[in-house]
């Protein structure tokens, strides 16, 4: 029996560290709400929101493609996960712009605490359930992608900077 690359068989289990990185993010966005002012804060959430935005715009437009080639059966799985995108995408602007506009007080800090904690809580129900989903098909990923199919993969399950 040939066994596929490694570099391929991986894709699922890098989805799933891509996962952990972004999980460990938004912790430190939540920690960075005690820090004396708010401009640890909002480099921190610009910085957050931008590695998540960049993980669900390479998952729409290049793993989720070659998935739904490669796994038909998977298509309804991977239009939901592209719905969710965009319900993330809007709870992400939502707290940018809260971060943006917050004012130092307790207040302000107790509104990006429940909007930082409904985030993590939507991020977290997405994973789960993309990992459940997608992460054993990303591993059967054979030798028969070709390196433009396996880069746009790759770009997807890049644990983020």
């Amino acid at each position: 029996m040939v066994e596929p690359p490694a570099r391929l068989v991986a894709f699922g289990n890098q989805l799933v560290q891509v996962h952990i990185a972004l999980r460990e993010r938004v912790e430190e966005l939540g920690d960075a709400l005690t820090a004396p002012d708010l401009r640890e804060l909002r480099a921190h959430c610009l910085s957050f929101c931008a590695a998540v935005t960049r993980h669900h715009t390479a998952e729409d437009d290049g793993a989720f493609p070659v998935l739904a080639r490669e796994h038909p059966e998977l298509r309804p799985v991977l239009d939901e996960l592209a719905r969710d995108h965009v319900i993330v995408s809007d709870a992400l602007d939502a707290l940018t712009r809260l971060v943006g506009e917050a004012g130092d007080d307790e207040a302000a800090r107790a509104a990006l605490r429940t909007e930082v904690d409904s985030v993590a809580a939507l991020l977290e129900t997405h994973f789960t359930y993309e990992e459940r989903k997608i992460a054993a098909a990303l591993s059967a990923l054979t030798g028969e992608l070709g390196a433009a199919d396996a880069e746009l993969v790759a770009r997807a399950t890049a644990v983020p900077d």
